[in-house]
C-alpha cells in the first residue's frame, strides 16, 4: 500500500505550519504537497556532483501543489 501525501499549510511570513488552513499575519496559509516519507521531494536539492543548492527540501522548493523540478516559473 502506497503512503499517502502529507499536505500541511504553512504561513508564507512566518512559516507556521498548520494540519490545516488558517488565518495567520492577515493571510490564509498555503497548502503544501510534502510528498510521501522517503520520496524524492523530501530530499534538498542538489547539483549533479552532489553539492548541496539548498538545504530546503524540494517540497517547499515547489510548494505551489507539486511542480515538476524542471518546471519554469
Amino acid at each position: 500500500m502506497e503512503s499517502p501525501h502529507r499536505i500541511v499549510y504553512m504561513c508564507e511570513v512566518c512559516l507556521r505550519s498548520s494540519p490545516a488552513a488558517e488565518l495567520c499575519h492577515g493571510r490564509m496559509m498555503i497548502e503544501c504537497d510534502a510528498g510521501c516519507a522517503g520520496d524524492d521531494c523530501t530530499q534538498p536539492i542538489t547539483d549533479s556532483v552532489g553539492h548541496l543548492l539548498t538545504r530546503a527540501p524540494k517540497w517547499w522548493v515547489f510548494r505551489h501543489r507539486r511542480a515538476p523540478l524542471n518546471a519554469t516559473r
